[in-house]
């Protein structure tokens, strides 16, 4: 019932993937089943996103990775044994690079639940095959503000997800959106952080 409600129409994506080339950006789509990416692989989708509910879906990651295009694993409420489980089968079955982003799946998500340092842990502390896997890391932030999505650029995040909806259009996730400014700004505060960061300097 939360999929027919909440997902992006079939017929929208022809001209979303459209207008993102024509503004320099690069449009892609989140897939739930093999039909939907049937359908996307024709429009020529250039990178997958599996998000949190789907990270156990192994025959649909299975053959997500198997087009070879950059994929992005939202990790939600898996355990490490799954996030591993779905690492290993993406791999396998060809993708050539995998983003991690840690998820709390809750909507909108409270601060004190974000346990952002987990972003961190996924990347350092765990023993997944990063020799030989091509891995990135980042966040997907359901928390209202700009204040998280910033702290993860602090903490050297790949990539961020936030939700955006435009000013007066309501939506199921329009409580934990981000307007047009708002997103503007949250950019502006990451690029910042990505310019400051630098290397270690004394002197």
């Amino acid at each position: 019932e939360l999929y027919r409600r909440a997902h992006t129409p079939f017929g929208w994506h022809r001209q979303l993937f459209r207008l993102a080339k024509e503004h320099g950006m690069m449009g892609f789509s989140t897939v739930f089943d093999l039909p939907a990416l049937e359908f996307l692989e024709g429009l020529n989708c250039p990178a997958y996103k599996i998000a949190s509910f789907e990270l156990v879906d192994l025959p649909l990651i299975r053959e997500v990775a198997a087009t070879g295009k950059p994929l992005i694993l939202s990790t939600g409420m898996a355990t490490t044994k799954e996030i591993d489980e779905a690492l290993s089968v993406a791999f396998a079955a060809g993708a050539s690079v995998v983003t991690l982003l840690k998820c709390t799946s809750a909507y909108p998500a409270p601060y004190t639940e974000v346990n952002l340092a987990t972003m961190r842990h996924m990347r350092f502390s765990m023993p997944w095959n990063q020799e030989t896997w091509s891995l990135k890391f980042g966040l997907s932030d359901h928390t209202k503000g700009i204040g998280v999505a910033i702290a993860a650029a602090c903490l050297g995040a790949d990539m961020i997800e936030k939700h955006l909806c435009l000013e007066g259009i309501g939506s199921l996730d329009a409580a934990f959106s981000l307007t047009p400014s708002e997103f503007s700004e949250m950019v502006k505060g990451c690029r910042q952080v990505e310019h400051s960061l630098g290397q270690p300097q004394y002197g």
